[in-house]
């Protein structure tokens, strides 16, 4: 009998100990799957700091912007033939690039301020479908 007894202690122990272990690989695999989902982890970040991105985008387009610029040709110049269209064309795209940014947040929050209004009308109306399916 005190074998038995015995045997059954170190199952129950061993049970638990296996429990606890079980525990922490499940822990650890939720904290690793989180760490690994990166859209989850943009997407939270945009939300969170939506300037600090939004500065980050605009220094990457000027900095693309002028690693990839294109050489102008030494006859123009020379001459001075298109100076004052390469400026009024120059500043148009820095006009627009600036103004990029500004219209994607503003149409994203016209899109954003609609589907919430479209929501809200249709949780009210089944809202509305469910009370009179009640009566």
């Amino acid at each position: 009998m005190a074998k038995s007894t015995q045997e059954t202690i170190e199952l129950g122990r061993l049970i638990r100990r296996s429990e606890a272990a079980r525990l922490q690989i499940g822990l650890a695999h939720t904290r690793l799957k989180r760490k690994l989902d990166l859209p989850s982890r943009l997407k939270n970040s945009v939300k969170s700091e939506p300037a600090k991105w939004l500065g980050g985008s605009v220094v990457a387009g000027f900095v693309a912007s002028f690693l990839f610029k294109l050489k102008k040709g030494t006859a123009d110049r020379k001459t001075g033939k298109g100076i004052k269209r390469g400026f009024s064309l120059g500043l148009l795209r820095f006009v627009l690039k600036l103004a990029k940014p500004a219209a994607k947040i503003y149409a994203s929050k016209l899109i954003k301020d609609y589907l919430g209004s479209q929501l809200r009308k249709g949780i009210s109306e089944r809202s509305t479908a469910e009370e009179r399916a009640r009566y």
